[in-house]
């Protein structure tokens, strides 16, 4: 495997997403914990809460050496490093920015599930300028999806049209929208 920094998803206990974060910063690593803004509601009041975008998920970022991976795997609360037939399988670049720039930039952002299918785009101007996803229609309204294959979730943004550049050409006029 490769010996250069990659971001790698991990499943977490139940709520034990920010005390891993902590931890795997105190042991020298880079981590992300992706967080969505929610209103909560209780009889008396109202709260803007950050709650983790993928409950039970979060990446860190470090050199998939052995040693590094039992450092990580150490980590309480840690359950497994998410790969293929026990192998950790990075996390591609493009998706953590992705991630990033979608829930960093103010703008609505909501779970939505994982999906293949959608033209593939690439945000070409505005407060999401670089973020890459997958166009689809819900209710009238377009939106982008930034698929987190990993752990088979996506965080869902809406888009005006015009901001929005296909990354695939197309014979076809917006094929695999959803309805």
């Amino acid at each position: 495997m490769d010996a250069t920094p990659s971001w790698f998803a991990l499943q977490t206990r139940y709520r034990y997403e920010e005390r891993i974060a902590a931890e795997l910063k105190a042991k020298g690593f880079e981590s992300y914990l992706p967080t969505l803004r929610e209103i909560h509601q209780w009889k008396d009041r109202k709260k803007v809460m950050a709650v983790p975008a993928f409950g039970g998920y979060l990446f860190a970022r470090f050199e998939p050496s052995l040693g590094n991976r039992v450092r990580v795997l150490e980590t309480t609360g840690v359950v497994k490093l998410l790969g293929n037939h026990g192998r950790p399988e990075p996390v591609p670049e493009v998706e953590i920015k992705s991630l990033r720039l979608a829930l960093e930039s103010g703008a609505e952002c909501d779970r939505h599930p994982c999906v293949e299918i959608g033209t593939p785009v690439k945000v070409r101007r505005g407060l999401l300028a670089g973020l890459e996803g997958r166009i689809v229609r819900v209710a009238n309204r377009v939106r982008i999806l930034v698929n987190v294959t990993s752990v088979c979730q996506a965080i869902a943004v809406e888009m005006h049209v015009d901001d929005i550049d296909l990354l695939v050409a197309s014979d076809a006029e917006a094929p695999g929208m959803v309805n």
